[in-house]
């Protein structure tokens, strides 16, 4: 699962300001929801600091994370398709600002500024490009795979991060639902990756051998590495 955090082509709240579009300021304690599926689908939102997953709850009550965002990145576009409901919650992860922008207002910024309408729209096509890969990877592959992925993503070690890389010490039960699989076996695959150098807990602070844990990521998607182990 990724994190997206694409760069902007403008600076929201200043554009805003400069087309004297109405906009307001929202902050949430890690764990609120911005928003819940179902409900009205009437504003867009510019996630300022923070990050905030997605969640899509079945009729069974279970929920799944579907999505991860971080800052610079929009939230809720949904709005300008004209649907009615949200079709998934989004839930700060961390301390968030959110700008938020009302459906009617934002659309008629996009009408009286169309330079802007290709860099958002780009924007968005490739937001949720990587959204169906993110799903791809839920379906395809490994578990323990999709933890190095969320664990490499969570703390923003891409391929040009050698050496180590740090996270906050979530919890298990948190990282369970962003990987799609159990408490337990999150729980398992964490004390073999340390077993084998790939990660280090101090009780406050994830340390991740990126090199190592890219290793694990990168393999063969059909081949558990619990053999290996």
């Amino acid at each position: 699962m990724n994190v997206h955090n694409d760069p902007n082509p403008w600076q929201v709240r200043a554009l805003l300001k400069a087309t004297a579009t109405p906009f307001t300021i929202a902050n949430y304690e890690p764990r609120a929801a911005i928003f819940r599926q179902g409900d009205a689908c009437d504003s867009l939102m510019h996630i300022e600091t923070g990050r905030v997953w997605l969640a899509v709850t079945a009729r069974s009550g279970k929920e799944v994370i579907c999505g991860l965002l971080d800052s610079g990145t929009f939230l809720g576009e949904e709005a300008l398709t004209g649907c009615g409901e949200r079709p998934h919650s989004a839930v700060a992860m961390t301390a968030t600002e959110v700008l938020v922008v009302a459906k009617a207002d934002m659309t008629r910024l996009l009408r009286t500024k169309p330079e802007l309408l290709g860099p958002f729209v780009a924007h968005l096509i490739a937001r949720n490009i990587r959204l169906e890969t993110d799903l791809t990877d839920q379906l395809l592959y490994a578990s323990e795979q999709r933890l190095a992925h969320v664990l490499l993503a969570l703390a923003n070690c891409d391929k040009r991060c050698p050496g180590q890389c740090t996270l906050p010490d979530l919890p298990q039960e948190l990282i369970a639902e962003m990987v799609g699989t159990t408490r337990s076996r999150v729980n398992l695959f964490m004390n073999k990756f340390k077993k084998l150098g790939f990660i280090e807990d101090d009780g406050r602070v994830l340390h991740i051998n990126a090199t190592r844990l890219h290793v694990v990521d990168e393999g063969d998607r059909h081949d558990s590495l619990t053999a290996q182990w």
